[in-house]
């Protein structure tokens, strides 16, 4: 067995025993607005993932709230106390709009449980700024109302760009999104972006849902990249060329998407890809790469790697660091056919 299929074989096994969630990955190949029959068609096709396209993940079924009756407590180690809030009372608040990719801990090496988004809502420190958390205060506790719970150290809540969203490309979140107030906790994995959220806690210490589990408490993101096109066995016409595609992230983690490179040679010779999409660090880079396929017959693999602005260069080496995220570079298995 290749090493490489080794690598991809025990990535999916152990995410299928860890993680027992409900998934659904990303529709099919998107054509970009204007494309030509003829043009090739990238996956993901567009910066900004459709709801109905981005990926879901939770514990059990996606929790059904009423907004009119829906309420948020915080409680905890404050100083203040403020009545349970509405969602009218976010919505009343300085809103802020931001791009952000989720990427999910349990997803095996290039798969499809990472997609970018548009949302708007709400600085969590301008809430807690409010309520005035104790000195004791070390964590903030967030309990849904599917029955899940997390935690994020104090100072990652004050972060600016830590918000409780309350739109999703511009429409009230979806109900499996986690209408009406989901947490957007940057440079860390979906474990830390819970959804549903009913009450939030100050506390000295919490252990989250998936702690209990055995999974990384931490959980940040890992540099990562995912070839698109093309898929995993597809056959290739000899002579012409094709587009491979796909998407990079490291979550900010290690100072953003600096470049990345593409090897048809088993890893003795990398080529530059093109970043033809990208925002800021909290949000993945698309990328895309000609090849003029050989002429012919011949199975090949594709790598993809990326190279953040640290300096830090996706290896080989890792295979799957579970429970704490996947390292390695993707790699796919394609054949090269005649005319």
């Amino acid at each position: 067995m290749k090493r490489r299929r080794f690598i991809k074989l025990s990535a999916i096994s152990a995410a299928g025993l860890v993680l027992p969630v409900q998934v659904g990955c990303s529709g099919p190949l998107i054509k970009l607005e204007g494309q030509a029959d003829t043009e090739p068609l990238l996956k993901p096709g567009t910066f900004v993932t459709p709801n109905a396209d981005f990926y879901i993940l939770q514990i059990g079924d996606p929790a059904v709230l009423d907004a009119k009756t829906w309420r948020m407590a915080i409680t905890g180690l404050i100083e203040k106390q403020m009545p349970p809030l509405r969602l009218a009372d976010l919505t009343a608040m300085q809103a802020v709009e931001a791009m952000r990719t989720l990427k999910c801990i349990g997803d095996p090496i290039g798969t499809e449980q990472m997609s970018n988004a548009n949302w708007k809502g709400v600085r969590l420190r301008d809430l807690l700024e409010k309520v005035v958390p104790k000195p004791e205060a070390k964590v903030v506790v967030f309990r849904c109302a599917d029955g899940y719970h997390t935690a994020i150290p104090l100072e990652d809540a004050m972060r600016e760009e830590t918000l409780l969203a309350y739109e999703m490309n511009g429409v009230p979140l979806p109900k499996e999104h986690g209408f009406p107030i989901r947490l957007l906790n940057p440079g860390h994995y979906g474990t830390k972006n819970p959804k549903w959220i009913v009450n939030i806690q100050l506390a000295a210490a919490h252990e989250s849902y998936w702690e209990k589990r055995g999974w990384d408490p931490i959980a940040n993101v890992k540099l990562a990249t995912m070839i698109g096109t093309p898929s995993d066995g597809e056959e290739l016409i000899g002579g012409k060329v094709y587009t491979v595609s796909g998407a990079a992230f490291d979550a900010g983690n290690h100072g953003g998407i600096k470049k990345v490179e593409i090897s048809v040679d088993y890893g003795q010779t990398w080529e530059a890809a093109k970043i033809w999409a990208q925002d800021t660090s909290l949000a993945w880079v698309l990328w895309k790469w000609d090849w003029h396929v050989p002429a012919q017959e011949d199975p090949v693999e594709i790598y993809a790697r990326a190279t953040a602005n640290s300096g830090l260069t996706q290896d080989e080496i890792g295979i799957e660091a579970e429970p704490v995220g996947a390292t390695a570079y993707h790699m796919i298995d394609a054949k090269i056919v005649e005319p």
